[in-house]
């Protein structure tokens, strides 16, 4: 089967708890005010830092990858660093400034002008925006669960029916820029768990860490395959403005433009 990454890249989900009694019905609820102010704060994400852990596990082996950016949205810039155990090029860094990409693989540096809506640039911003989380969070609204601690509230979401089915597919082919190849996959995929788990300040909503969790089944071998990103936000609009160092913007080599 055809393996499934997702990113996060980031993401947010949640189990809607009923009203009290007393509670007018054009009231909201105690986590539907939380969502709310929680998805008006992912769109005021300009800058930060993230860690991700990406764990695939198939075959009863486990490979993982670990992602930690620095970035700033307006204008977009990020400088980050991939881990990953199953690639072929293990550990690489790099810098995106507009719509160039410095990358530092195999001892040196190159760097590449990237297209105007380059589907790799708009992958990036999403990852370490966390914006996919804020569409799963929509989603999941009305089916959502809030815990409140002294400094955070989480709002979770576990399941394995149609809506986390759903869910789970949208972000899968989110992250792979909805080409048609990862659309054929699905159609032989069935999400058999899916669950999510978004934390956040509990004074300025941001997001602090986000986890899902999934497992798909190919519907003719009948392989599992399971999948769980976990995200690590700090500094979250802290981060001030920084530039790719002069050496290494004014001392290396392009290469030719490539088309994502």
């Amino acid at each position: 089967m055809k393996k499934l990454m997702i990113a996060a890249t980031a993401i947010m989900g949640i189990m809607l708890a009923g009203c009290s009694p007393k509670q007018s019905a054009n009231q909201p609820s105690d986590t539907m005010t939380v969502v709310n102010h929680a998805q008006k704060a992912a769109h005021r994400v300009k800058s930060g830092n993230l860690v991700q852990i990406n764990k695939n596990t198939q075959n009863n082996k486990t490979s993982t990858g670990k992602f930690s950016a620095k970035f700033h949205l307006k204008p977009m810039i990020v400088q980050a660093k991939l881990n990953n155990t199953a690639g072929l090029v293990k550990n690489y860094d790099y810098f995106i400034d507009g719509r160039t990409v410095y990358i530092h693989a195999d001892n040196s540096w190159s760097k590449q002008r990237l297209p105007k809506k380059s589907p790799l640039i708009k992958s990036v911003r999403r990852q370490v925006s966390g914006s996919a989380s804020a569409k799963a969070m929509q989603y999941l609204k009305k089916h959502l669960k809030l815990q409140k601690n002294k400094t955070t509230d989480v709002l979770s979401y576990n399941g394995h029916g149609k809506l986390g089915s759903m869910v789970a597919k949208k972000l899968i082919l989110a992250e792979a820029n909805y080409t048609e190849s990862t659309k054929n996959v699905l159609k032989k995929v069935t999400i058999t768990k899916f669950t999510y788990k978004y934390t956040l300040d509990k004074k300025t909503y941001l997001p602090t860490n986000t986890d899902i969790y999934m497992q798909y089944q190919d519907k003719s071998s009948k392989k599992s395959i399971t999948e769980e990103v976990t995200s690590t936000y700090s500094n979250v609009n802290q981060v001030k403005k920084f530039k790719v160092p002069a050496s290494i913007k004014h001392n290396t080599p392009s290469t030719n433009q490539v088309n994502e």
